[in-house]
């Protein structure tokens, strides 16, 4: 098997993968699994945060997980400790983190439950945890997440001269934690670095700017880049400006990660950049089973709306009005299939929070009416407990078929892909879980000034796909040139 070319990090040595593990989402046993396998597979590089999880009840999950792992790779003699490069972040904060710090000083709000901070006092109870759930005494690379989102203060007014100047405050902080050798060093996350108009950018040339120990302790830095996504790393032929984050980057010796691969921000919304078969042959139910599922999702919720219409009197008109899902959601299926990332934010986030509410409100008026009608009351207790299950599956055939919509749209676009670079198409294995997918890192791993593109990697099918994508030659320049000046992808 052809092993991941590997690359070094400047200011440290390091030589890690080109190939990183992206462990956004990392919950469970089976990403566990899939993370043995990248390791196994001669990935050596994994990239994590404190805030990292499937849920905001899991909170510090995907830390927890990847501590587990090293530790039980490492006792079990498959590896050291010491040859993974451990990559963690901090900056996102929950309402339980915030109780212990001061609103004026400390952080901002971005919204109800949503938090944010660079303060040295946060980060340092935030990297208490990260190395603790790490079971780890040294960050090899420690990232601020996302800076920028101190600018979209909610309680208090911030600036961009406010945060370079607390940035600065914070690197001295850092600088003392590597010199004591809890980190290796530092580097910052960022979604806007390359978005000069962009209202929250900040820019890598103040950053360094305002980092006493730039040229010693500011390492990396990690921007998005995808097929979409390309202005931190590739120059539009017409921009004959600016330099880009990576030329600025290369030249102050700064190593260079990439995330978001294959979910792009694409017209302002989520394209997951996967294409594989659903059914026998792929993963989960395929596409006429989920059709079907769907049909009898919503006939069995117009069953039940119909027959709680017909059970509650005329005067609780208020409450049965609240139970028109399935209407609701018939009329706008057109419109929830067209983005796959958005309807399932929509219907998890939204729908089912206010089904809930309304649930509630309707086990007050059934409780109330069990005293003088317990048969009544004991049969609107069941269409409760039926309706919910019938609603639950019914957001997630619709989520499923949304789905579908999206692998038809990236079939298209694989399509495309191929005719730009035939190649890519004759070099995939038998056992490809999502071509485009090996299709898309190929191309992002064929620039030679990007260090490591981490993905995610959360199933062993990923995995495979990952790993062979990496092992290949990278595409020729040529091919590369023609997929970048495709006026689809612009």
């Amino acid at each position: 098997m052809a092993s991941i070319p590997k690359t070094i990090i400047p200011k440290t040595g390091r030589l890690v993968t080109r190939l990183g593990f992206g462990s956004y989402r990392i919950s469970n046993a089976t990403h566990a699994k899939a993370l043995q396998a990248a390791l196994e597979g001669g990935v050596n590089i994994i990239d994590t945060g404190s805030n990292f999880a499937n849920g905001l009840c899991l909170k510090g999950a995907s830390e927890t997980i990847i501590g587990q792992t090293l530790q039980d790779l490492s006792a079990s003699s498959k590896l050291s400790r010491e040859s993974i490069t451990l990559v963690t972040k901090s900056g996102y904060l929950s309402s339980s983190d915030v109780q212990a710090f001061d609103a004026q000083k400390d952080y901002i709000q971005l919204s109800d439950k949503m938090f944010h901070s660079i303060s040295p006092r946060v980060l340092e109870k935030q990297l208490e945890m990260s190395l603790k759930r790490l079971k780890t005494s040294k960050i090899d690379i420690f990232m601020i997440n996302s800076p920028e989102r101190m600018l979209m203060a909610k309680n208090r007014s911030y600036t961009t001269a406010h945060l370079y100047k607390e940035l600065a405050e914070t690197f001295r902080y850092l600088d003392g934690l590597v010199a004591a050798g809890s980190m290796g060093g530092y580097g910052i996350c960022s979604n806007t670095m390359a978005f000069p108009n962009a209202v929250d950018h900040i820019s890598l040339n103040e950053i360094i700017k305002a980092c006493p120990k730039s040229n010693q302790n500011l390492l990396a830095i990690q921007v998005p880049f995808n097929l979409y996504e390309r202005e931190a790393i590739v120059k539009a032929e017409d921009d004959v400006g600016a330099k880009t984050v990576a030329q600025i980057a290369e030249a102050n010796g700064i190593y260079i990660m990439t995330n978001r691969p294959l979910n792009a921000i694409a017209n302002g919304q989520v394209r997951v950049l996967a294409n594989h078969e659903l059914g026998a042959n792929g993963k989960g139910p395929a596409e006429h089973e989920i059709m079907a599922e769907m049909q009898k999702s919503f006939e069995n919720i117009a069953k039940l709306e119909s027959e709680i219409v017909s059970e509650l009197p005329v005067e609780e008109e208020s409450l049965t009005s609240k139970f028109v899902w399935g209407q609701v959601l018939s009329e706008n299926l057109a419109r929830l299939a067209q983005n796959h990332f958005a309807t399932r934010h929509y219907l998890t986030q939204q729908v089912l929070p206010t089904l809930d509410k309304d649930m509630a409100e309707f086990s007050k008026y059934v409780r109330l009416q069990a005293a003088d009608n317990p048969d009544s009351s004991n049969m609107l207790e069941e269409w409760m407990k039926v309706y919910k299950e019938n609603m639950h599956a019914l957001i997630k055939n619709i989520i499923d078929y949304a789905y579908i919509d999206t692998l038809r749209k990236n079939n298209d676009l694989d399509r495309i892909i191929n005719a730009l670079c035939p190649a890519l198409q004759d070099q995939l294995p038998p056992s490809a879980y999502s071509p485009l997918s090996i299709k898309m890192l190929r191309l992002l791993l064929s620039h030679k000034n990007v260090g490591t593109v981490l993905t995610g990697m959360r199933d062993p099918l990923y995995v495979n796909d990952a790993l062979f994508a990496a092992q290949q030659e990278p595409i020729q320049k040529e091919y590369v040139d023609d997929i970048w000046k495709c006026p689809v992808f612009w």
